[in-house]
């Protein structure tokens, strides 16, 4: 054993002595480490070389900072650096790059004579998903063996701009990075969904052109342009397609532009209020649409720098005529102005720091997010403040109403003062009246009723909504918690209810949507049960007092009604069918009513992925962080 100390002793001497001076030493007390300060640079601008030439060049450039920012080049971009391990156990290390525009990512190790090779990037995702790390991180897992040194080389090719730190560190302080990422992804895509379910539901409310805009803009940029700049989609549903993940953002950054030109001058009424503005629009309009084709049809460098430019411009423009509006006095061109500058601002910023105009750094690397997300916070306030200002007017016109039978009034009394002898015609003249007013308070007592009824029912399938659900739900819960009662809760979705609208067409998606609600209405009867649409082609279904095995009873009970449900369309008959989520519980302090609903909608989700058309039942609580939604 003294022997063998002392050998690896003299060897771990002998390889220290010939290690560089750039040598990256792994030891067990070694964190994460920026590469870029400690490796070598070579720019490869004609693409021929290999690795085997690299290795032969004497002198390569330092990188000086943590980031490399080379903005766009088509060129092939090595990085060397070495690693020695003096421990006499493998040294663990994990290399990851948190940044997705990169094509080709491939790491050779010096072995021998020869090179062994670890691929990534957006060209070889099959390769990445095959991790056994789940992340959309492009990344390697590298081991040292003990008393060694190597030499790596990282190489690296885009389309889009090269702008990209690369960190090694043990594997646990990657989980960390990964958790922590995680939850930020969770956190922003919690965000813009909860303002994609506000504009559904304002879009389903007023039924006007404009927010259809809104929600196209806000599904093309804020969910799918964002999360697959992020590589979400990429790493989450195994989306290969180099042409999806690289062309694709462009498309659907540009096709943004287009829903964003349409909702600016929809939602601040251009052609009604601002004719030559309108013009101008058209002009933005046709730039847009522009853009879009041309990033379909050019090679992907160029077509990615010319809709930067023009999307820019565009942006510019819609700016420029809503600063206008804002000088007119127009109060929603002002709110729409805050909101419209947050999120170009961040996009600008972001495209100048792929431009290597501005440094990268952790607030340019954010800005795209982080303005997307305050743009849709604001945009979500200036339609709820032009609800309000349109609810004010109608409050405004009631009151004038009531004062202008106030006035009447007056003239009835004043006239029955001073014109006795026609007390009896002023007397069926104030009689008339007052039935027209009394028919008047009364139809709007009625009116009243109705507005507040469409507030709490889905004006499609005719049961209760998302918003009476939130406020009766909690309730139920609280009352059942207090007399130790059962509650349980059914989720259901209509299984491929998109590939029905898709296939059919809405209108027989709609009646799909009331078919089911009808059968639920036919099956949950009692007074304290409650029927909600969810959302989309989900419902929910809350029973007070009852327990686990009358719930599983019910849903299977749906779920068959369902299966023989036939539809009659102009395509022929239609079955439908739905996956259903059954979680029951004695309410107590160590379960909240979100985690019920969450371990409902987690119960849901097994019935679809394990084939749709079935009731499944969970038994275990899920909390609202840890539910699997679709």
């Amino acid at each position: 054993m003294l022997l063998q100390r002392l050998l690896l002793t003299c060897l771990g001497l002998l390889l220290a002595t010939v290690i560089q001076a750039g040598t990256i030493t792994l030891t067990p007390d070694t964190g994460p480490i920026e590469l870029m300060p400690r490796a070598e640079l070579y720019v490869d601008e004609s693409e021929a070389l290999t690795v085997e030439a690299i290795r032969d060049v004497p002198l390569l450039q330092p990188v000086e900072q943590e980031t490399l920012s080379l903005g766009f080049t088509k060129a092939r971009v090595w990085l060397r650096f070495q690693l020695y391990n003096p421990e006499p156990t493998p040294a663990y290390r994990v290399l990851y790059m948190n940044y997705f525009l990169l094509d080709d990512v491939v790491l050779y190790r010096e072995e021998g004579n020869g090179f062994s090779a670890q691929y990534s990037g957006r060209r070889y995702l099959s390769e990445h998903n095959q991790s056994p790390i789940p992340t959309r991180f492009f990344h390697f897992e590298i081991t040292l063996p003990a008393h060694s040194s190597q030499t790596f080389y990282l190489a690296l090719k885009s389309e889009d701009a090269i702008s990209t730190a690369a960190t090694l560190m043990p594997r646990a302080d990657f989980q960390r990075v990964m958790v922590t990422d995680t939850i930020g992804i969770t956190l922003f895509s919690g965000l813009i969904l909860a303002n994609l379910c506000f504009a559904l539901f304002m879009l389903i409310k007023l039924r006007e052109l404009e927010m259809l805009y809104y929600f196209g803009f806000l599904l093309s940029h804020h969910v799918f342009t964002i999360t697959m700049l992020e590589g979400v989609p990429a790493s989450l549903f195994n989306m290969e397609s180099l042409f999806w993940n690289r062309t694709g953002i462009i498309f659907m950054v540009n096709f943004a532009v287009i829903m964003s030109v349409l909702f600016f001058r929809s939602f601040l009424k251009f052609q009604e209020k601002y004719p030559q503005l309108y013009r101008r629009s058209q002009a933005l309009l046709v730039i847009a649409i522009i853009s879009t084709l041309q990033c379909l049809l050019v090679p992907h460098v160029i077509g990615s720098a010319v809709s930067t430019v023009l999307c820019m411009i565009v942006g510019t423009g819609i700016m420029y005529s809503c600063v206008q509006c804002a000088i007119a006095g127009d109060r929603s061109a002002m709110l729409f102005l805050l909101s419209w500058s947050s999120g170009i601002t961040g996009a600008t910023i972001f495209c100048l720091k792929l431009w290597n105009v501005l440094p990268s750094n952790g607030f340019t690397d954010n800005a795209w997010q982080v303005g997307a997300t305050l743009e849709a916070i604001l945009f979500s306030i200036t339609i709820a403040d032009r609800v309000t200002a349109e609810r004010r007017m109608r409050l405004q016109t009631q009151m004038e109403l009531v004062k202008q039978e106030r006035t009447l009034r007056l003239t009835q009394e004043q006239l029955l003062r001073t014109e006795t002898a026609a007390k009896e015609e002023l007397e069926q003249q104030v009689e008339e009246r007052t039935q027209d007013i009394t028919r008047i308070l009364g139809e709007l007592e009625i009116q009243n009723r109705k507005l507040m009824e469409l507030s709490i029912n889905d004006g499609l399938t005719k049961v209760r909504n998302r918003r009476f659900f939130n406020d009766a739900y909690p309730e139920l819960w609280r009352e059942a918690q207090s007399k130790g009662k059962w509650i349980s809760v059914i989720m259901l979705d209509i299984d491929h209810f998109k590939s029905i609208n898709d296939t059919y067409g809405h209108l027989t998606g709609d009646q799909c949507l009331v078919a089911v609600a009808e059968a639920l209405r036919n099956r949950v009867t009692r007074p304290k049960d409650i029927i909600c649409r969810y959302g989309g082609e989900e419902f929910v279904m809350v029973l007070f007092d009852t327990p686990a095995e009358s719930a599983m009873l019910l849903a299977e009970s749906i779920r068959t009604s369902l299966s023989e449900t036939v539809l009659e369309t102009d395509s022929g008959p239609l079955s439908v069918t739905a996956s259903l989520g059954v979680a029951a519980r004695i309410p107590n302090a160590a379960v909240s009513a979100t985690d019920l609903l969450s371990t409902s909608d987690h119960a849901l989700y097994e019935s679809k992925s394990s084939g749709r058309n079935r009731v499944t039942f969970a038994d275990h609580p899920q909390s609202a962080s840890a539910s699997t939604r679709r």
